[in-house]
């Protein structure tokens, strides 16, 4: 049997994850700045191979979990949490299959659909509308919540902080929101700041 092929955004995915810790430690910012854009580009060609026009799959039981699965756009729902989300997306990106994840928690009292990722020591937590069939939620919907969830860590940023800090917070939040490309342009362009300082 062939060996299977990986796609090269896994590989450049992973040297980039290694070369965004090393650059930070260094206090690289024109090296870490290079790094992220890279982590950027890879995780986006990752995200369009994995909208691949085919259904949202729902994933709500360990046994999902263990399934063989192929690429696509992956809910985690109860009794699944946010955990589980994240262990899933790692064996997905272990297995260098394409894929979108994200956990729902249940539905609020005011009717609205928590969506929670953890990322680097964080968790993100965002209220969206719940979608109109939850057993059958849309690639439009998922899309969507996925943005919310990186808009709100936007928000959350300190604009007051020190810029080190306000960058640490951002790469903190990566795996939580690997497809969000505002999250990573804000992070290039705290790189360029530091950088213009160190001069």
């Amino acid at each position: 049997m062939p060996r299977k092929t990986i796609k090269p955004w896994f590989i450049a995915e992973a040297s980039a994850i290694a070369a965004i810790d090393g650059a930070r430690t260094e206090s690289n910012w024109e090296a870490l700045s290079v790094e992220i854009e890279k982590l950027a580009t890879a995780r986006s060609q990752r995200a369009k191979a994995a909208h691949n026009g085919k259904k949202v799959q729902l994933i709500q039981s360990t046994e999902d979990l263990e399934r063989q699965h192929c690429g696509g756009r992956y809910l985690v729902q109860p009794p699944l949490v946010a955990r589980d989300a994240a262990l899933f997306d790692n064996t997905m990106k272990s297995n260098h299959i394409s894929s979108v994840v994200v956990c729902r928690e249940p539905r609020t009292t005011l009717g609205l659909c928590p969506i929670v990722a953890l990322g680097s020591g964080v968790t993100v937590r965002v209220q969206v509308e719940e979608p109109k069939n939850p057993n059958k939620p849309t690639c439009a919907w998922f899309d969507h919540a996925i943005e919310e969830l990186g808009d709100h860590v936007l928000e959350q940023i300190n604009n007051s902080s020190p810029t080190k800090r306000q960058l640490d917070y951002l790469i903190a939040h990566f795996s939580a929101i690997p497809t969000h490309q505002r999250v990573f342009r804000q992070a290039i362009e705290l790189c360029d700041t530091l950088s213009k300082k160190s001069v």
